[in-house]
């Protein structure tokens, strides 16, 4: 683990940067001050792109977003939910979907996270001045665990979950178009863009890596065991060096990414050292004249 570790800080998307996209907002009506509602209808607020349901029948001229008793918050619209920063709500595209965003700042990182069924993802860059600067496609078809022949027969296919770039260029006024391709049906958790950092000389070896468990595990009053399996987060800790010359702006930005959900990149060669989530906890060892030591605790969203 000769690389730094990275660290992704998402860039929130408004209604200004989605500037196009093929994945319709039609999951359910708009809202109308002036129709009656029954308990169980089903709305979008078109201002905040939520899906809420009525509580009572009769529910006339009630704002979902500030009517909690008429009101019940349910989800994003299926076109917002993979900017919701939640890898439990997943966006469902098509065959063949796309998104263009106007993010207005540079951007160097796109990331989709909890992905499953995507065959392709093309990444396009386009500058009002310049034209096009950047256009790569990835392919994210299924493949065995391992280069043998075997594997290649006998055993389980697996999808790819997480996908990532790091070499977009800096064009701070371009548009960013993601398509994404599947057999039919497919879906993306969450979908990051942000400007890339490096923290560090060097991830060293040792990094931990686990997962915090939300199932519940009782006996009851005879004994057996009622499992009821829930949601998990993963978990990692990771060591790098620290050049001296670097130790302020390292614990400022650290300190700035504080309860921040971040894509955290510890090794290019392990899929399950890219953790999206927040550090619980650092601390900086200055163990000598020139470098230090430094460990991050990770833990992942849900």
């Amino acid at each position: 683990m000769s690389k730094p570790l990275r660290v992704i800080r998402n860039v929130a998307l408004t209604d200004a940067m989605l500037v196009g996209s093929s994945v319709p907002e039609n999951d359910h009506p708009a809202w109308n001050n002036a129709t009656t509602y029954a308990d169980g209808a089903r709305v979008i607020l078109t201002s905040t792109h939520r899906i809420y349901e009525s509580l009572q029948n009769g529910n006339t001229n009630n704002p979902p977003a500030t009517s909690p008793l008429y009101w019940s918050e349910v989800s994003p619209t299926n076109r917002w939910k993979m900017f919701d920063l939640s890898n439990t709500t997943q966006t469902q595209v098509g065959a063949a979907d796309y998104y263009e965003i106007m993010p207005g700042q540079v951007m160097n990182s796109v990331a989709l996270l909890n992905i499953s069924g995507i065959l392709t993802v093309r990444l396009r860059l386009t500058d009002p001045s310049f034209g096009l600067v950047y256009d790569k496609t990835a392919n994210l078809t299924f493949s065995p665990p391992e280069a043998s022949w075997y594997s290649w027969f006998f055993d389980e296919r697996r999808e790819q979950t997480i996908f990532l770039a790091e070499d977009l260029p800096s064009y701070p006024n371009a548009t960013l178009r993601i398509d994404v391709t599947s057999s039919g049906t497919a879906f993306i958790g969450v979908c990051l863009f942000g400007s890339l950092r490096g923290i560090g000389l060097g991830v060293q070896q040792g990094a931990r890596l686990g997962i915090q468990d939300y199932s519940r595990k009782e006996r009851n009053d005879w004994g057996d065991t009622v499992l009821v399996q829930r949601a998990f987060a993963a978990r990692a800790s990771f060591q790098t060096l620290i050049d001296n010359r670097e130790l302020d702006n390292t614990f400022r930005l650290l300190s700035e990414l504080r309860s921040t959900p971040c894509l955290w990149v510890g090794s290019d060669n392990y899929g399950a050292l890219t953790i999206f989530g927040f550090y619980n906890n650092f601390d900086i060892t200055i163990a000598y004249a020139t470098y230090s030591d430094c460990t991050i605790d990770i833990e992942g969203l849900t």
